[in-house]
């Protein structure tokens, strides 16, 4: 038999299988929609517990990026219990995504408390319907639950969010239909900016999650996070600056009952005080991450605390940066 031949067997056996999986996937979120939430809740607790005691990696991580921010500060048992309660909250909001489909406005406002942002934050909800901007977040609380904002405000302009690629591809068609509410639009972080770009050009409104590691030759820069400079992506910055579009930061923040309470800050992009464009881009990076510092320091556990987020180090010496990281240099700019 020819390699053409083996190839095009192979390859509909992958595309057999991936619809096989998408199947069964689309099977467990019917599954878990009719569950009671209580259940739910509880499943994700017991998928957060089995996370520690099953993922090293993910374990080590979470330690030495709580030494980076904590220092001595918290004893070794304290972590345990921190890393517990963060994989916990991690669990019920990957779970929520699938118990709440299909997502509507009647079941987005039973997990979440819009209220301060609908009574309060009026201003800047018209701001981002007349300009369009930026709507920045991170690995804080439920991320997810922030897509099912378009269910509400459905007269808002264009709005795409940027989504991590999964290496399975089952998988991505599931979480990608699964965001899809309405005409969100979404792209994938790798490659995704310009798609991004044109829409906040038109416009529109993007959804970035700023708390990951960017390499340098995917345009990352360095910004300080917890004392350290680390990798930042620069979008949220250049958009603002390009298009003179407002910066918001946003964030679903667990409440003690199981629901979520919407938080939204200031525009972070208004009164930049520096005159380089360099250094205006900085300064505004380092709003952006002194944001998701202060919530990381006031409620520790909601922060995801397996991100690599000091992958990335200016100089050879490890310092105060992770074990985990790695040298990854400024780019050298030639006179």
């Amino acid at each position: 038999m020819s390699r053409a031949r083996l190839l095009t067997r192979k390859l509909r056996r992958t595309r057999v299988l991936q619809k096989v999986a998408v199947t069964v996937g689309y099977s467990a979120v019917k599954i878990l929609a009719a569950l009671p939430s209580r259940w739910v809740l509880r499943l994700g607790d017991v998928l957060g517990e089995l996370r520690v005691l099953l993922d090293a990696g993910a374990r080590r991580v979470a330690y030495q990026n709580m030494r980076v921010v904590f220092g001595d500060s918290k004893s070794r048992a304290e972590c345990r219990r921190l890393y517990r309660h963060a994989e916990r909250l991690v669990g019920r909001s990957m779970l929520l995504l699938f118990h709440a489909q299909p997502l509507t406005e009647q079941r987005f406002r039973k997990w979440v408390d819009t209220t301060e942002v609908e009574q309060t934050k009026v201003d800047a909800m018209q701001d981002l319907w007349a300009r369009g901007g930026v709507v920045v977040s991170g690995h804080i609380g439920n991320w997810e639950m922030l897509l099912g904002l378009r269910v509400l405000f459905r007269d808002f302009p264009p709005t795409i969010f940027l989504a991590e690629e999964i290496p399975d591809a089952a998988v991505n068609e599931i979480l990608s239909r699964l965001r899809s509410h309405g005409d969100l639009i979404s792209a994938l972080r790798k490659g995704g900016a310009r798609t991004v770009i044109s829409v906040v050009a038109a416009g529109g409104n993007a959804g970035i999650l700023v708390d990951r590691n960017v390499r340098r030759q995917q345009g990352g820069v360095y910004a300080p996070f917890f004392g350290l400079e680390a990798r930042t992506t620069p979008l949220p910055a250049w958009l603002a600056l390009r298009y003179d579009v407002p910066v918001y930061p946003m964030f679903c923040l667990p409440q003690d009952d199981g629901r979520y309470h919407l938080w939204m800050g200031p525009d972070l992009a208004a009164g930049l005080t520096e005159q380089d464009d360099r250094e205006r881009m900085r300064e505004l990076l380092t709003r952006v991450n002194g944001v998701l510092e202060d919530i990381i320091r006031a409620r520790p556990e909601l922060w995801t605390w397996t991100l690599k987020r000091f992958k990335g180090r200016p100089h050879q010496e490890l310092g105060g940066y992770p074990p985990y990281s790695e040298w990854d240099p400024e780019r050298q700019h030639h006179t």
